[in-house]
């Protein structure tokens, strides 16, 4: 009994010190007195906004930019008396507060301090965002996060849901095209993946299509779905149009020169679409971190999601298939400058990094 007892106590020492402080709730008298689950939420996540409705996240400002519930407003319980402007004048209208889960008290002083306001309808969602995503919602990021994700070289794909009119006339660079209304026709573009971020954006607040296809994946399977709701207009606001790349061809026709494309990969990966043309089983089992999948056997059907305003970088393994993406893309594409391949033998490993040897 004494091994049993001594086994209990060295297992509990190896449990993370906030495993439990993250599942236990706060104490019931720091409670709000109208608690809502997942289900009360996802009713009135929707674009447009409905009537006299706002779901407010009570966590500190950049915390609410890292990832929030879709449609929130950020108004910090710190700043609550100097926001409280940005609160509907209809007493009457329904308050949702939620912040960092169970154990996070914010949203619960929030609600308290709107109720002592006057509003009849408010409520508190406990679970916040950790219970959010747990049930599998999307969750809203700002812009500054996709720019950190490009700089940082992660693994993500980048979706522009408007038509595809709107994407060539302007795009958040890595991005492609998937329009929401071509969404189950071009499905090819998306990874096999199904843990693969994926980021939906379309045209800003007001517009739903990014909604509508981040839902569309979720019934795909697809476990890590973001919408960034400011969209393009936000973007480009922010960092300006996508500066034009000079890109630095190689001996052979439509070829990139090697060295321009590892610094270019260093320095700024986010300048060029990299398109890797491999089958999505070679792509799963390693890739370059910026790099999106449509097997040359599916580019033709998808070549419209290619941005015209900004290089394209074919990449396979040997620089057969990149090549036979290239001249389909001179021909279909006519319209395209800046498209390349890379005319060399390339391994991937898991991590996302590669080695180019070219070709003798």
């Amino acid at each position: 009994m004494a091994c049993l007892f001594t086994a209990f106590v060295m297992a509990l020492m190896l449990i993370p010190a906030g495993a439990f402080a993250e599942e236990t709730p706060i104490p019931a008298e720091m409670q709000f007195h109208a608690i809502v689950d997942t289900a009360f939420v996802q009713q009135y996540v929707k674009v447009p906004k409905p009537a006299d409705v706002m779901i407010i996240d009570s966590r500190p400002a950049n915390k609410f930019g890292e990832g929030y519930i879709p449609t929130a407003v950020s108004i910090p319980d710190s700043q609550f008396d100097k926001m409280v402007s940005q609160l509907p004048a209809n007493k009457n209208a329904l308050l949702v507060f939620y912040c960092g889960g169970l154990h996070c008290p914010l949203s619960h002083k929030s609600a308290k301090k709107a109720e002592a306001l006057g509003y009849k309808n408010v409520k508190v969602y406990a679970e916040g965002i950790p219970g959010w995503k747990k049930a599998g919602n999307a969750a809203g990021i700002s812009i500054d996060v996709i720019a950190a994700m490009m700089n940082n070289g992660d693994t993500y794909l980048l979706v522009d849901a408007r038509p595809t009119k709107k994407f060539l006339e302007g795009s958040i660079p890595s991005a492609i095209s998937l329009p929401d209304s071509k969404f189950m026709e071009k499905l090819a573009v998306l990874p096999a993946g199904k843990d693969v971020p994926l980021i939906f954006f379309c045209g800003g607040y007001a517009c739903p299509l990014s909604h509508k296809s981040a839902d569309k994946a979720a019934l795909l399977g697809y476990t890590k779905i973001m919408i960034a709701e400011a969209g393009y207009p936000a973007w480009k606001e922010q960092f300006g149009a996508a500066a034009a790349v000079a890109v630095k061809a190689g001996t052979q026709e439509g070829s990139v020169d090697i060295a321009w494309f590892e610094k270019m990969m260093k320095e700024n990966p986010s300048g060029i679409m990299l398109v890797d043309v491999r089958d999505a089983a070679e792509y799963a089992q390693g890739h370059m971190k910026n790099a999106v999948n449509i097997p040359v056997d599916a580019l033709e059907k998808n070549i419209a999601s290619l941005p015209a305003d900004k290089p394209v970088v074919f990449v396979c393994a040997t620089g057969s298939r990149s090549g036979e993406a290239y001249y389909m893309v001179r021909d279909m594409r006519p319209e395209m400058k800046d498209v390349f391949y890379i005319e060399a033998e390339t391994t991937y490993n898991p991590d996302g990094t590669y080695e180019i040897k070219v070709h003798k």
